[in-house]
């Protein structure tokens, strides 16, 4: 007898453990069919195309967060069967509010790939005043070749600027700058007449972020030229009736663009290369404009063996262009 009820104490020992036994199995399946549903998906820039990192993704409406890993990939798990929303946002980026419906059911995992798109980088070009600026105008005057301006950062993030154009008859410095929140920085634009075609000449100087861009207009008249004289040998008249005169000589083969306004000669006994304010020089006029020859005849009573230096030159552009140097020994008759 005492065996017998052993055996039914063991017997019930061994039925209750499994009711107990199949109570926590149930509950557990009871959460894994409610819960086991899944969200996740991929954010990209709308611009780029490239995964956004450390985004923030909430889900609607219960208020769950998470953030994009390095591959932009988000998830939400153990997800009660319903109807859910997201909502992504990152500083830098216009927030998205989702208004597609993601269905989860248990189970099963639902993709919602999105796109963000990069606040943009308000880039402001302004003349060295602060005033705006849209164009550089170099105009026709031969002597204008540098102007500048600058570039303004009015974002909250930092913008390396890039300058970008596409003509030959210009150059810009830097090429490339970083710049600041609520900075600026002083870019200059060199033109070189020389490649400069004939004509009114106008092109797009683009200033590029990564977030954003704008755009100057460049212009300059062209057809720029430096004139060209030369200096010809002197010649010296017949002593017999003048024995104390020389002749300079020069020709314009280039009257310049624009055209020089005057000319002449100078020279010295002492200054090896006579200017037309140099020191020790004598300088003179001779009236005339355009391409050709002209001449001077200089009278003096010097010793004959006084060695002078002469060259031509014209005026141009409010400067002196000269041409080479000759050499003479006064009326060396």
């Amino acid at each position: 007898m005492k065996h017998l009820t052993s055996y039914i104490s063991m017997l019930a020992g061994i039925l209750l453990a499994g009711m107990v036994s199949q109570s926590c199995s149930g509950d557990d399946d009871s959460r894994e069919s409610q819960h086991n549903g899944s969200i996740y998906g991929l954010v990209t820039d709308y611009a780029t195309g490239h995964p956004v990192q450390y985004a923030n993704v909430q889900l609607r409406p219960t208020g769950e967060t998470t953030l994009t890993g390095l591959d932009g990939m988000y998830e939400f798990r153990y997800l009660a069967n319903g109807t859910y929303y997201i909502t992504v946002s990152k500083a830098e980026y216009s927030e998205l509010k989702d208004d597609y419906p993601i269905d989860v059911v248990s189970g099963q995992s639902r993709r919602r790939d999105v796109q963000i798109e990069a606040l943009p980088v308000y880039i402001s070009i302004k003349d060295m005043m602060g005033n705006p600026l849209t164009e550089l105008d170099f105009g026709s005057n031969p002597s204008l070749n540098l102007l500048a301006f600058n570039v303004f950062n009015n974002g909250t993030v930092p913008v390396r600027s890039i300058a970008v154009y596409s003509c030959d008859w210009m150059s810009v410095t830097p090429s490339t700058c970083d710049i600041d929140p609520g900075r600026s920085a002083m870019f200059t634009v060199q033109l070189d007449r020389t490649k400069l075609p004939a004509g009114s000449n106008s092109t797009q100087l683009y200033i590029q972020t990564g977030n954003g861009s704008n755009v100057i207009e460049v212009r300059a008249v062209g057809g720029y030229a430096k004139p060209e004289v030369l200096t010809l040998p002197i010649t010296y008249i017949d002593g017999n009736v003048t024995p104390w005169s020389n002749t300079f000589h020069a020709k314009v083969n280039n009257a310049g663009n624009p055209e020089y306004t005057n000319r002449g000669f100078c020279f010295s006994s002492t200054n090896s290369e006579p200017t037309v304010n140099g020191s020790n020089c004598t300088n003179v006029n001779v009236v005339g404009t355009g391409v050709g020859e002209y001449s001077y005849t200089y009278w003096d009573f010097p010793p004959q063996t006084t060695l002078y230096f002469v060259r031509a030159w014209v005026k141009w552009n409010n400067q002196i262009e000269y041409g080479n140097i000759q050499q003479f020994v006064y009326n060396d008759v």
